[in-house]
Parts: structure tokens; sequence; C-alpha cells
């Protein structure tokens, strides 16, 4: 990597945090190169992982089991064990309320016992009442999209591939229904793994579960055409690797942000830091790092041009590409000038583009850096996430924690008309957030993290406490309903990018700005759009990516905006 003195400084949008924690700047990251399935895929590709399908016995009404394995970095095996289901229309749905999903599974340590097994097979269809086996990382469960399954099975059972359009239109044959993990069903936190666990990093297990989803997806096509016709073929090589696991995502993730704040706040701080440096690598026509860069400008901009999905709350990817278009052209005329940097780029077109062409003309200068440098800023975050009262700090400390970081907390007018238009609460048959209007929803707990109206408590009683009072714990014997909100001020004092600046209660916040923030830039998904209805958010997980086979044989596949393979194509593996 060949840095030079910064020919133009690092944008303020990437430094500064009141800017990136507006909900509607989120909701404009994008994958990249440290989101969780990135990051995950660049490990199995580089330690040389191996998958195994141990045993796969699904019949021609798709009930069966199957176990996958995997070698990961030195001696770990895990098992992911797979119950297949008839599809049933009755009790399908996919909420944690559901009753009937076409496929259910659990990433477990192995390699697993036949006693492992089938505790699983008895446990996990109960979830909230059920307990995972010992060692078990997740749970997982998905169902079919039935016009792009159905249409795969009988392609191939005629002995042909799937017609691609349609599936590049879809994207997926099954769609993950859930992912639990950390904790949740006496799961293992990722806090208890071990230092040299494979997947100690936050959501790696998860993710991991979801790439063996996507094998067994196209696994299950193959099998059900077999099934129907001896001279079925598999799918080829190249529609496996288009395909994806679907995944729709609701509130739940907003409350994800608002109970893990050191994890969103370290991962966003690696995440700009990443970034300043990025910004600053020279950028030289005709040198490696600029045409690599330039390239997936192009790719990016292709795959957002032919992106088949309708988008409500957020931006239609058709403007995004003619602005990345822009960005490839201002680009050529400054390395044509001389040598150049990404930060003089974002700095050209800071107003200029929209908010998503600009995060991702910024996301991709992270290609540049070396994986060395990359690992070790994802891997240098891990820590505790317990909140620790302080009541020997002083109160001028905590004042000064208020004004540099609450300060538009301070600011947010709770009377105005709409501040407190709406409440969440917790649906009556399963541990679901909702929000409804305060009038509507009349007693119960509200479950909002009400930040703006904490701090500004906490505001009051600093001004109202008296000369004699100079520590928090003086503070707090005469506002002791005040201990939760300044332990979290006081615990996240260090993190500098923890908590959205957001009014839960308002009716100007759109949910759906912190949903696809968590799924596109955290974990990683490609084409998140939203159902229009504020709550819900789609998106592809390993759409492009190389499959378990590639990565067994260490075949390097280009994942990073994956275009539609060319027709027609073989059906050779």
């Amino acid at each position: 990597m060949t840095t030079i003195p910064p020919i133009a400084p690092v944008p303020r949008r990437i430094l500064d945090p009141d800017l990136l924690l507006q909900p509607e700047r989120l909701q404009s990251l994008p994958a990249s190169r440290i989101s969780a399935g990135r990051t995950l895929l660049e490990k199995m590709q580089r330690e040389a992982w191996t998958f195994e399908r141990v045993h796969f016995d699904i019949n021609d009404r798709a009930e069966g089991e199957a176990l996958y394995r995997v070698h990961a970095t030195g001696e770990w095996v895990f098992d992911f064990v797979v119950y297949s289901f008839e599809p049933r229309l009755d009790g399908r749905t996919g909420r944690i309320t559901g009753q009937n999903w076409d496929m259910m599974g659990a990433l477990i340590e192995g390699p697993t016992t036949a006693v492992d097994r089938e505790t699983t097979r008895t446990e996990l269809p109960k979830l909230y009442a059920g307990r995972a086996a010992p060692g078990t990382l997740t749970w997982a469960r998905s169902n079919r999209s039935f016009r792009a399954f159905n249409h795969a099975v009988s392609a191939l059972a005629a002995g042909e591939q799937p017609d691609i359009e349609a599936l590049w239109e879809v994207g997926y044959l099954m769609r993950n229904t859930g992912l639990d993990g950390n904790g949740t069903f006496l799961t293992r936190s990722f806090l208890t793994l071990e230092t040299d666990h494979p997947l100690r990093l936050p959501l790696h297990a998860q993710l991991l579960s979801a790439f063996i989803m996507r094998e067994f997806a196209a696994d299950l096509v193959e099998a059900m055409a077999a099934h129907q016709s001896p001279s079925a073929v598999p799918l080829a090589r190249e529609v496996r690797r288009m395909v994806g696991i679907g995944n729709g995502s609701a509130l739940g993730l907003l409350f994800f942000v608002n109970t893990h704040p050191m994890l969103i706040g370290t991962w966003l701080e690696q995440r700009q830091t990443l970034l300043a440096e990025a910004c600053q690598i020279e950028l030289q026509a005709g040198g490696d790092a600029c045409e690599e860069y330039r390239g997936i400008l192009v790719r990016a901009a292709e795959f957002s041009r032919v992106d088949p999905y309708v988008y409500s709350r957020f931006e239609d990817p058709h403007l995004v590409a003619e602005h990345l278009d822009r960005a490839i052209a201002e680009l050529d005329q400054l390395a044509a000038q001389g040598a150049t940097t990404g930060a003089a780029l974002l700095n050209l077109l800071d107003g200029e583009v929209s908010d998503e062409a600009w995060e991702l003309i910024a996301a991709n200068l992270l290609e540049m850096l070396p994986y060395e440098r990359v690992v070790a800023a994802i891997e240098g975050g891990i820590r505790s996430e317990q909140f620790i009262c302080e009541p020997t700090m002083p109160l001028a400390e905590l004042r000064e924690i208020l004004d540099r970081d609450y300060r538009w907390a301070l600011e947010t007018d709770m009377s105005a008309p709409g501040a407190r238009s709406f409440v969440w609460y917790k649906s009556a048959d399963a541990e679901e957030p909702r929000r409804g209007l305060a009038s509507e929803v009349v007693g119960g707990r509200n479950w909002a993290l009400d930040l703006p109206s904490d701090v500004q408590a906490v505001a009051r009683a600093l001004a109202a406490a008296g000369s004699e009072v100079a520590t928090v714990g003086e503070l707090l014997r005469q506002f002791p309903e005040l201990r939760a909100a300044i332990e979290r001020i006081q615990s996240l004092r260090d993190f500098r990018y923890h908590s959205p600046h957001m009014n839960m209660l308002s009716d100007e916040f759109v949910p759906v700005s912190i949903v696809r923030f968590m799924n596109s830039a955290v974990h990683g998904l490609l084409r998140t759009v939203d159902e229009g209805d504020d709550r819900n958010v789609l998106g592809l997980i390993y759409l492009g990516a190389p499959t378990a086979a590639d990565i067994n044989e260490g075949i390097a596949v280009e994942t990073r905006y994956p275009q539609m393979p060319a027709l027609p194509i073989g059906a050779t593996r």
C-alpha cells in the first residue's frame, strides 16, 4: 500500500460521529469489505476451510435429514444439522410465531453425536420453549420461494438449467426466516468463545449458517428434480453462485442496536478509521490501485443499474448507477491530472451525488487496504458489553460527556407536536417488537429507548444538584431513578459511534432506516429493499458468492457486485 501526503483532507462525513449517526445517513451505508458476511467469506477462503456433505436422506416429499460438516482453522469442526419438511401452507410464516417451516437447522460444534442431533430434533421446533444442545451456536429456519424453487426443480428434471433471468429477479431459492444465536435458546454467546475459535467474531456463526443454508437449498432443488426424473441434471456452478439466501428482517434489529451499543460503536469506529486510511491511498492513472478501484465502481454501477426491485423509502438504484457513472468520470479526470486520492474524489462529489452513491464510492476504497490491516481492525473489536456505574465520577466529567456526545439529545424537543406519537411494545404471542400510536396502545410497558428524555432528565438533575453534590454517587442518592441512564452514559463515554441520533417515539422517525443499516452495512446483504410499511427490509445473503465446492477447490470468484451470468449455461458442475 502506497500512501502520500493527503492532496485533500479526509471528508468530515467520514470523521464526524454527529453526521454519521443520523438514521437517514446510516441507512445509506452499503455492504462492504468489513461487513460480517464478507469478512467470514474472506476468512474461509484464505484459511482454506473445507465443506463436506456427510449425510443427505430426503424423500420425494422433501422430508428427511441432512448433515453438513465444516473443517475450519486448526482442529475445529462444525456440524450443520438439517431437518427438512414437506411444505405446508398452514402455520407458514417468516415470523417467530410460525408453526411450520420447510427447513430447520442448527450449527453445532462438532463432530456431533447421535444424541446431539436427536436433542436438536426434539428441542428446535419448540423455539422459545426449547433448549439447544451443548455447543450449539445457532438455530436456523427457512422457507422456499415457491416460484423460483419449483421452476428450478422443473427445469432440472427436464434436463435443462433454470431460466437465468427469472432466478436473477428473485435472487434466492429459499428465504431465511430466523438465524438465532448469541445466547438465544441457550446457544453460546460469542463473548464466551475461545480466543482461537474460528467463529468468535460477532455474527460469524449466523453467517456461516446462512452460507450452508444456501448450499442446502441448491442441494434440495437437485434432489427434488432427481426424484421427479432419472435424467435430471444438477445446477450449473454459475447458477449456484448467482443465487443467494433470501432474508427478511423487521423491528427486532432496531432493538439489537439499542441493546448492543458497544458492539455497534466499535464496529462503526473500525469502519470509519479504515475509511480515513483508505481514502488517502494514492490513485494514479494506470496504477494497480486506481485500476482496481475504477473496476469496482464500474461493477457497482452495473449492479445497481439492473436491480429489479422497487424501493420505497430508499434511493432508486438506477439513480445511484447514474451517480456512480459520474464518479467514474470524475475519477478519470482527477487521475489524468496526476496522482490523486479517494479523499479528493469524495470531497468533489459531496453534495453532488446521492447519499447512497457517495457511501458506495467511499466504502469501495476499503478494497485497497491490505487484508492484514482489515483483519487486525475487526479482530480488535471484541470486548465486554456490560454497563458499569462509576459512583466516584465527578459531576463535571458527566457534564462534559453530555455536552460532547449528547448535544443532539439535549436539543431534541420532546414537547413538540408528534414527538411522542408512538409507543413500542411486544406482541402477546411472541417476543416481537411492535410500534403503535400512543393513543391506541394504552397501558403496559413502553420498550422504546428514549435517549432524548433520559439525557434531558440527567441534565435537569445536574442543574438541580447543589454545590455540595460533587459525584455521580451523591447525585444518585437524590435521583435513584436515573441509575440506568447514567450507567449507560458513563459506560459508553469511550465510544463515539454508539447510538443513532433518533427519537423512537416521533412520528418523523423511520424505523427501517436502522433495520437497513444492520442488514446492509453490518451483515453485508445486497438488494436491501423495504416493503413500504416502515417495518420490514428484505435482502439477499451471499448473492454471487463462491459455493462450498469453490472454496474446497480454492477457486477464486469475483464476489463484489455479482453480475447475471451470460446465457446459455451448461449443466456441468
